[in-house]
């Protein structure tokens, strides 16, 4: 297989034992699947369509799956894909992604034919997720020193790099022209740049590392590399983690949590006014997502949290479930369960992470999860019959 080879899939479809909930496999649990990460767009704009990596070709490949018809084809080929930060370009059009930690490049869905735009320099790594602005034109990424950098295949590794102090650099990087600008540089771990949507001046990081030991986890910077300010001041034992922004721009998303609790608080950061608004307590989940407007919020039960240092002060019942949060009624509901493992699998610390986030329409989430074998694929449809639950 190489790309434009297409694989028919035969899909699963059960209901949730607790909740009722149709659930559908979209791959088979003998190839490693898996989504985007959660805030990278990944469907067509109707639905119809849907982005994802799947090791069908003996490596991890980007596949572009027509959801009616139960068939994908393969969009990249070979080693060396970054199958969680690729996404789809605004018109469906186009797909970015990064290579071998080195080249920025397009593909496009209509010829396949791809071409490089921009190559990492020698000296530096290109690591993490970029993420594109909301026009698509240009998009901000995180490069590491070639001289600190090591694979981060493990939660040890990941631990220890946070100690090493490596030498970091947000840029941002022209789409057409593939020109590139460094926004800002700090001798400390930078992470997860991310676009305010609509608003071009204004770009997301994070200090990465384990929650408990950053010093502020969330800043922001505007595009000139100007007014670097932080989002929060963390209280005593707090952890703040899986930031991102509401598609609309509105907000700055993330949630908290405390040493020594067992739920966790959702809160809304307002970039105007700068001020930090809890939203509602929530079930200690790992990652949330919301749809457009942010007036829904979907979340993934999770464990003790394994990005932590001191693991025995965060130690929490695992929660399996998927969660979807009223943000104006403050309450939720289970949606289904992902009885994932959380498990590190092929060197990889992020491939069994459900990383749930809507269907366009907000009728159904899609995850990833290994609790049918490996990896896969799939769409849970918000459930008929509704347990409304308050924190």
């Amino acid at each position: 297989m190489a790309k434009g080879m297409r694989v028919k899939l035969n899909y699963d479809v059960s209901r949730d034992p607790d909740t009722g909930a149709e659930i559908t496999r979209l791959t088979p649990p003998e190839v490693t699947c898996h989504r985007n990460y959660f805030y990278q767009k990944c469907f067509f704009n109707d639905g119809s369509h849907l982005l994802f990596a799947g090791e069908f070709d003996g490596h991890w490949n980007y596949y572009l799956l027509d959801i009616a018809n139960a068939e994908a084809v393969q969009l990249t080929e070979g080693a060396g894909d970054n199958t969680f930060g690729g996404f789809l370009s605004p018109d469906d059009s186009a797909l970015y992604y990064v290579k071998n930690d080195r080249t920025l490049r397009e593909v496009n869905l209509h010829t396949l034919a791809e071409r490089e735009i921009y190559r990492v320099p020698d000296e530096w790594v290109g690591y993490g997720t970029w993420v594109a602005n909301s026009d698509c034109s240009k998009l901000v990424g995180i490069e590491i020193a070639a001289s600190d950098w090591t694979p981060l295949n493990d939660w040890q590794l990941f631990h220890d790099f946070f100690h090493k102090g490596p030498h970091c650099r947000l840029l941002r990087v022209d789409l057409q022209t593939g020109a590139s600008r460094v926004v800002h540089e700090e001798k400390i771990w930078l992470g997860h740049p991310i676009y305010r949507p609509f608003d071009d001046n204004t770009v997301a990081f994070c200090h990465e590392g384990p929650h408990d030991l950053v010093d502020a986890r969330m800043w922001l910077v505007n595009e000139d590399g100007s007014n670097v300010r932080k989002v929060k001041d963390h209280a005593e034992g707090e952890s703040c983690t899986h930031e991102f922004w509401v598609p609309n721009g509105s907000a700055l998303v993330y949630v908290s949590y405390l040493k020594g609790h067992q739920g966790r608080v959702v809160y809304s950061f307002n970039p105007e006014t700068r001020v930090n608004e809890a939203i509602m307590p929530i079930p200690a989940c790992s990652h949330l997502m919301s749809n457009f407007d942010g007036t829904l919020l979907v979340g993934d039960g999770s464990g003790t949290p394994v990005d932590v240092k001191d693991t025995g002060g965060y130690t929490i019942d695992n929660d399996p479930y998927l969660y979807v949060f009223d943000v104006a009624q403050k309450n939720y509901f289970r949606v289904a369960r992902h009885d994932t493992s959380w498990a590190t699998f092929a060197n990889s610390r992020q491939v069994t992470h459900p990383h749930p986030s809507f269907t366009p329409d907000d009728s159904a989430i899609l995850f990833s999860s290994d609790k049918d074998g490996k990896p896969a694929l799939y769409i849970a449809k918000l459930p008929e019959q509704r347990v409304m639950l308050q924190s």
